[in-house]
């Protein structure tokens, strides 16, 4: 008897543990007030909602649509379990839930983040990684949701912040008509880019979510820094969770508000928008365009950085092997902007390499044991009006090897 007495006020006190009060369920940190309102707040601004309203109507009558991700390694996955656990998977499995139908199968994801990346390289590969990547099923062959983060990354980028905005440009123009999202991430520190990149978002009237504004202040309060970030720089499965819950908080706000008219996007740019129409030259590019020829860099580095959404960054490359005669790879044509990027390998088997822009050397590049593999970028040439040019790449040390990732023209 005194066994079953126990075993009853053992079971009162789980009950009142685990009870806000009597026949209330306690609740989870996601159903917290404090946390709606960290999530009211990350939305920095809910931007036009014409073009996104549009998006979730056509998915709730089961037309096929593409969310799109572009930016570093926090879109590409980095820092959660497993790659299902990424902010960008899970935006994909909300958004389905919420707006989809046949249990969310006419949303698809194209996920292009790639680690150590800045805008100009997420611009570089936009129509290569995102475009031509848009999975059957979609009619018109483009995204119609682009959430864009870069926030973090572009800390001296060489464009100023002019990729950033001709690449978010390029997209509004688009036929279909896509929304656009700037997501703005965090670093541990505190650090990011919003208060640059939302001038951006604020002259084409885009939707803001900024997990900074949200959550940040309440880092060690409500929720604790180790929990959020597995580093310095990303977020655990936590934090992926957080990030897409600001986002889809966005999205809600949006689709609940009365529609808004079309945007205008006939507006002064903020930075520049002199790069729109870029086009990038991959290992693989046919062009009756530009001259190309390999030289030096015959061949294709196997071994170039990878990540789970792209595989193989920006496919087949152009590469200088050790036994590669040590000719420059030209490029020749009519251009005003040009962009390089190259694989900043740690390894001692890779060398240094000079560009040279119509014969003088602009830039002299090489890695060393801060790099990992990365592809940066460098701005070769940067000019208002097109010319005739010649671009010229060559390995300045014998029996080193080099990686050119690709190069954009404009």
């Amino acid at each position: 008897m005194k066994v079953k007495r126990w075993a009853a006020a053992l079971a009162v006190l789980v009950l009142l543990w685990t009870s806000t009060a009597w026949g209330e369920a306690k609740k989870t940190m996601f159903e917290k007030e404090w946390y709606l309102q960290a999530l009211e707040d990350s939305v920095m601004s809910p931007g036009n909602n014409a073009r996104l309203k549009k998006v979730i109507a056509r998915a709730q009558q089961g037309e096929t649509v593409t969310l799109a991700a572009i930016g570093g390694s926090i879109t590409e996955g980095a820092g959660a379990g497993t790659y299902q656990d990424c902010w960008a998977v899970r935006f994909q499995k909300a958004f389905q839930k919420e707006y989809g139908t046949e249990k969310g199968t006419n949303v698809q994801l194209v996920n292009a983040g790639v680690g150590g990346t800045p805008s100009p390289f997420g611009y570089m590969r936009y129509q290569r990684e995102v475009v031509n990547r848009i999975p059957t099923g979609d009619t018109d062959g483009l995204p119609d949701i682009v959430v864009i983060e870069f926030s973090v990354n572009d800390w001296q980028e060489p464009t100023k912040h002019r990729c950033f905005e001709s690449m978010v440009k390029e997209i509004l123009d688009a036929p279909n008509e896509p929304a656009v999202i700037l997501l703005f991430a965090v670093f541990r520190n505190g650090f990011n880019l919003q208060d640059e990149l939302k001038r951006i978002g604020k002259n084409y009237d885009l939707m803001m979510v900024s997990v900074k504004d949200g959550f940040y202040g309440l880092f060690d309060k409500k929720i604790k820094k180790d929990g959020f970030f597995v580093d310095e720089y990303h977020p655990t499965s936590l934090g992926h969770r957080i990030y897409m819950d600001c986002l889809m908080q966005g999205i809600k706000d949006a689709a609940g508000a009365e529609t808004d008219e079309a945007p205008d996007l006939n507006v002064k740019p903020v930075y520049g928008t002199d790069f729109m129409g870029l086009k990038t030259i991959f290992g693989e590019t046919e062009t009756d365009e530009y001259f190309v020829d390999r030289g030096g860099f015959p061949g294709s580095d196997s071994s170039s950085y990878r990540n789970q959404p792209v595989g193989q960054v920006c496919g087949k490359n152009f590469y200088h092997d050790v036994k590669d005669p040590m000719d420059p790879l030209t490029v020749k044509g009519v251009f005003r902007k040009c962009l390089v990027a190259w694989k900043a390998a740690a390894s001692s088997t890779f060398g240094a390499a000079e560009i040279l822009i119509d014969g003088k050397v602009v830039r002299t590049v090489r890695g060393g044991k801060d790099k990992w593999g990365q592809s940066e970028v460098e701005l070769v040439l940067d000019q208002q009006e097109a010319a005739e040019h010649t671009l010229e790449i060559r390995v300045t040390e014998e029996g080193k090897k080099f990686t050119i990732t690709a190069i954009s023209l404009q």
